[in-house]
């Protein structure tokens, strides 16, 4: 198991962090990695280890980063089997995969299942791959800028996220200073499986291996319509055009094709004359003039 001990919810109850390695005790390993360079050695002993399940005990940047480091320390090998449990504030790539519970009975769950030969329910799905990070939600523009308002609330939870898109929704429909900072157009080429989108500004393009980009919303309805394949939206339009589309955003629907490009895609490129800001699983990242979005490999995530 890996627990990221610098997540909110870590931070703010330690002893659940503790408690979840003495529940594995000698039938596991639990690992509290506290930089980039001690998750790639513990990912290159649990490979040697052999181990058959990895639990991530964090939230969605906690399941990115850890993916990414393990999947780049297998290479061609197959990943063990994945069981996240919940250790976030938000947790939207596991409750977009249905899985419920608080880490302890999580874990108490797989391990009890693991150790008595049982047999679990799986999702195999295959994650996005963002030029050499692995996760399953990107975004750029507006989307990368609300991330910017939520982490300055000093207090990330899903209600200050809600107050924040409130705020940015209010703003929007009277074109306030709020939306105009936040909506700032991104200009950029995109050319999606060799084909170049007909606009060349975005206030924001988002891709998605999963419905949900939180708070209820779901952008990426199509994520599963072909195999080996990703939702990818480019937005267009202003931003109080959008809130006036954001009920078909929560009810999982197409918003209208005027305001956006809506297709599902194996390879997007993302092209700019300055360094391209995004998100990835909630994490901040800034790349120079170039992303490439392509499907990544599938992995098995452990539902019940």
């Amino acid at each position: 198991m890996i627990t990221n001990p610098r997540s909110k919810a870590n931070k703010l109850a330690p002893h659940n962090m503790y408690s979840l390695g003495y529940m594995l005790g000698t039938r596991g390993s639990a690992e509290a990695t506290r930089s980039l360079d001690d998750l790639y050695r513990v990912a290159e002993e649990f490979k040697a280890a052999g181990i058959d399940i990895l639990g991530i005990n964090g939230g969605d940047g906690t399941v990115h980063v850890t993916l990414t480091a393990f999947i780049k320390v297998y290479g061609e090998a197959r990943l063990p089997k994945i069981a996240l449990l919940r250790g976030g504030t938000l947790n939207t790539i596991a409750r977009s995969l249905g899985i419920k519970g608080s880490p302890q009975n999580l874990l108490y769950n797989v391990a009890d299942k693991y150790h008595n030969g049982e047999t679990f329910v799986l999702d195999n799905r295959a994650v996005l791959k963002v030029n050499d990070r692995y996760g399953f939600m990107f975004g750029t523009g507006i989307a990368y800028n609300f991330m910017d308002a939520y982490y300055a609330t000093g207090n990330p939870s899903p209600l200050n996220g809600a107050k924040v898109l409130a705020r940015l929704v209010g703003s929007a429909l009277i074109g306030g200073p709020f939306s105009k900072k936040m909506g700032r157009r991104v200009p950029m080429r995109v050319t999606s499986e060799g084909v170049t989108w007909a606009r060349q500004d975005f206030l924001t393009v988002v891709c998605g291996a999963m419905a949900d980009i939180g708070l209820g919303f779901r952008p990426w309805y199509r994520w599963n319509e072909v195999p080996g394949k990703f939702a990818a939206v480019g937005i267009h339009c202003s931003p109080a055009r959008l809130a006036l589309e954001l009920y078909k955003v929560f009810r999982a629907r197409a918003i209208r094709r005027d305001k956006a490009i809506d297709e599902v895609s194996g390879h997007l490129r993302l092209e700019a004359d300055e360094p391209i800001g995004y998100i990835m699983d909630g994490d901040k990242y800034l790349e120079d003039r170039e992303l490439n979005i392509r499907t990544g490999p599938r992995l098995d995530f452990i539902l019940r």
